[in-house]
């Protein structure tokens, strides 16, 4: 027998599903792509370096650090969530430092180093105790003494929740797909007869909520 009203099952279903697909910390961070950002200021209180404004990111949500930035879209969507939103200082400070060991810029949050933007590249220079800095106006980079590096307001990023609690879709397509038999279930263990099952149970709801 089809269940009553089924368009108005399948409408909640589906805002189900997007209410836990990506969920930031509160409604005061600001979601991009896989990841959630806030800018704190105004309010904190006197900042000595950059392992108290870590904590401060750390202490707001599980997760979080100072802010890392993948790629020219990231560091695009912060220059101009500062400009449209947050309206915050002509500097802030980055999450990275220079390691000297490897003599590479590195993040504190250790994301991998694939894209950087400075406004200029000098060689010979002492790098030495160096971090960075953005400057917001026009999202390029500038080194500075991570002594000297602009605490009054600090934007902090963390992961989407779901990130950490589910597995990515892949890990469902990881291994071959099996006929179907009877005996499903049998010998096969609760996890993959309930993966199979999830996978029938999607087909049926994109079967009765087709997309327009």
């Amino acid at each position: 027998m089809e269940p009553p009203f089924p368009a108005l099952l399948c409408l909640l279903g589906l805002l189900a599903t997007a209410s836990g697909a990506a969920e930031c910390p509160s409604s005061t961070w600001i979601p991009f792509r896989n990841s959630c950002y806030i800018f704190l200021q105004g309010t904190l209180e006197e900042l000595d370096n950059i392992d108290e404004a870590r904590n401060l990111c750390k202490n707001n949500a599980s997760g979080a650090d100072i802010i890392s930035i993948k790629n020219k879209e990231e560091n695009t969507f912060i220059q101009e969530t500062f400009k449209n939103h947050w309206q915050g200082p002509d500097y802030i400070s980055l999450g990275m430092f220079f390691d000297t060991d490897d003599d590479a810029f590195k993040w504190f949050d250790k994301s991998e180093m694939k894209f950087t933007n400075w406004i200029e590249e000098e060689s010979n220079e002492d790098l030495l105790n160096t971090c960075a800095s953005m400057y917001t106006k026009s999202g390029e980079w500038k080194k500075i003494s991570c002594e000297d590096l602009p605490l009054t307001g600090i934007l902090c990023k963390t992961a989407f929740a779901y990130e950490k609690k589910y597995l990515p879709a892949t890990a469902v397509r990881s291994h071959p797909a099996r006929p179907q038999h009877p005996s499903l279930g049998r010998g096969r263990g609760p996890k993959a007869a309930d993966s199979i099952l999830g996978l029938h149970q999607h087909a049926e709801r994109e079967r009765r909520c087709p997309l327009p």
